[in-house]
């Protein structure tokens, strides 16, 4: 009895530890979501219970922190008598580019005052400081309005130095999500999504990431036959990431 026993034990380990198929799986595209088809489909061993891990991303950090959705601001060089509309390209902005841009636009409008605006980060406050001199003035209360980009309320403001009510949020991504819609167990706020990574860049705007996972973390699959798989990237709020055509 024991004998039996022992045989039975020894199958039962050995069909546990012994090779298995495993596969390496790439997919890239332009956009942030990639759809997949796996020709012929890939088929998981009767009575076998596959994982799978995120090995890398890479991809450019191009998603941006000013859209059609908030990139609009008036500016006046008449003490707000008469105001010019400006927009701000789609594109990964920082305070000081913000700066560069509005003094340009001042310059332009004024034939050479971009000295009389300007805007920098407080890294005490954490908020933004906007400067105004001789007749400059600037309206946040706008469609589509920069203001909750740098911290202001949106109102108008004229000659002086003015703190922002807010703190900047230049920031709009915290967190890249990378899902996957074969696998399992993952929550976002404790409701169920299929988050395979999360990762935030540690590189400038502009440049490439290239994130490898010290320690892979391996998720169960799904399914028992695998004919399509999609991959997205999604911001902390589940958001689809606008990358912006780049791979």
């Amino acid at each position: 009895m024991e004998t039996s026993t022992t045989t039975e034990l020894l199958k039962e380990i050995s069909k546990h530890t012994g090779f298995k198929s495993s596969w390496y799986i790439t997919v890239s595209a332009k956009e942030s979501h990639i759809r997949t088809i796996f020709s012929p489909p890939i088929n998981v061993p009767k009575g076998c219970h596959y994982e799978m891990a995120l090995c890398s991303v890479e991809m450019y950090y191009s998603f941006p922190n000013i859209s059609e959705t908030n990139n609009a601001i008036k500016l006046s060089n008449d003490e707000g008598k008469t105001w010019h509309l400006v927009t701000f390209p789609k594109g990964c902005y920082e305070i000081n580019t913000i700066n560069t841009t509005l003094k340009r636009e001042f310059e332009r409008m004024t034939k050479g005052k971009g000295e009389d605006i300007y805007i920098a980060g407080d890294p005490t406050t954490l908020k933004s400081v906007l400067t105004l001199k001789n007749k400059a003035a600037v309206d946040f209360n706008t469609t589509n309005s920069v203001a909750s980009v740098l911290g202001f309320t949106k109102k108008d403001y004229k000659a002086g130095r003015h703190l922002s009510q807010h703190i900047v949020n230049i920031l709009r991504v915290n967190s890249i999500i990378v899902n996957c819609d074969i696998v399992a167990l993952s929550r976002r706020n404790g409701i169920a999504a299929p988050i395979i990574y999360n990762f935030f860049p540690n590189v400038a705007p502009g440049k490439k990431i290239v994130n490898r996972p010290l320690n892979l973390i391996y998720l169960p699959i799904t399914l028992n036959e695998i004919s399509e798989m999609n991959v997205w990237l999604s911001d902390q709020s589940g958001e689809p990431l606008d990358t912006r055509g780049r791979s």
